[in-house]
């Protein structure tokens, strides 16, 4: 089959590679699209490479479901890349997320992959490939829960920093909630983007002072909610500097550490914090129910790309001027 290679030093390669053989629970899918991902951009960059690849979103086809209860041949599912022990108290919570013995599905962007059945959803028959991969993903799975732990209103002022993908997913969801996304980047085309997917406002950080331009936006209070979606300590401090009393913050954003004073930025302004992490199988179909709404989440996607493409879909991606990138197989 043919699967994608991290070569190093920003290559990719076409490989032949070796069929997967599903385990016990598991099964095995023809992947009909999967989607580039900011977090494979460390081993996409990196010297050595990789034995495959990082790709993790994707949905398909179930070609044998190797005895797995609930899904025939044909069957098209979306895949949570966190896969849990499926016994433990966490997985029978629907958190798998929580789970001590979880790993993470990856090795993704090959035309087969096989993966614990628990761990699949079906897609309903009115939400094509492009649509399911999105909901089944990074982009807008991580949007949509952590706009559900937080509890958007409609008229939320909401500041995004960061506009990559997961952060363009937030202001897609944002702006269809009725919220004002606003989108905060240092790079002109995804400001570009943010302000295509709904954000009301935009600040380019290396033009102007932030946090000022925040206050001018929002009656000198400052947003009701910040947003971390760049994962970088200077915006994590931004947020609590920016963020109106008694506000809340959710960082979603990945970063080894980062600084604020707790008297300063969280006690005296009585904010309350969020983490979010990845979304909940359960929360598929609330996804699906938002797309029969009205949420066009395609809007999210600037390209789509055969697999062979992919060197110049995680080009685009590296180049911090793409919205979401699809690589299809059907």
């Amino acid at each position: 089959m043919k699967s994608l290679r991290f070569a190093g030093n920003s290559r990719i390669e076409v490989i032949e590679a070796r069929m997967p053989e599903p385990k016990e629970g598991q099964m095995l899918i023809r992947v009909r699209v999967s989607a580039i991902c900011g977090s494979e951009m460390g081993g996409f960059r990196s010297e050595k490479g990789m034995e495959g690849n990082g790709g993790h979103e994707y949905a398909g086809e179930v070609v044998d479901p190797n005895g797995c209860g609930g899904f025939s041949d044909g069957d098209r599912v979306g895949v949570h890349i966190i896969i849990g022990c499926g016994e433990c108290k966490h997985c029978l919570a629907d958190h798998a997320v929580f789970c001590e013995k979880k790993w993470f599905c990856g090795g993704a962007h090959s035309e087969y992959h096989a993966v614990p059945a628990h761990q699949c959803v079906k897609l309903p028959d009115d939400i094509d490939w492009p649509t399911g991969v999105l909901i089944a993903g990074d982009a807008m799975g991580v949007a949509y829960h952590l706009a559900d732990r937080i509890g958007i209103r409609g008229h939320d002022a909401v500041a995004v920093f960061g506009c990559g993908p997961i952060g363009l997913g937030n202001i897609l969801l944002l702006d269809f909630y009725g919220a004002r996304p606003i989108g905060i980047d240092v790079a002109p085309a995804r400001l570009k983007l943010a302000e295509n997917l709904g954000a009301v406002a935009t600040i380019n950080p290396k033009q102007d002072d932030p946090i000022a331009r925040l206050r001018e936006l929002t009656a000198g209070e400052g947003p009701d909610v910040c947003y971390e979606c760049a994962g970088r300590p200077e915006t994590v401090a931004m947020a609590f500097e920016a963020c109106k009393c008694a506000g809340k913050i959710g960082i979603v954003g990945e970063q080894p550490e980062a600084s604020f004073n707790p008297s300063r930025d969280l006690i005296h302004k009585e904010l309350t914090v969020y983490g979010a992490w990845y979304w909940r199988l359960s929360e598929f179909f609330e996804m699906a129910r938002l797309v029969r709404e009205g949420l066009d989440v395609k809007r999210l996607i600037s390209h789509e790309l055969p697999l062979e493409q992919a060197q110049t879909g995680y080009d685009l991606m590296a180049s911090g001027e793409s919205g979401k990138v699809i690589l299809r197989q059907w």
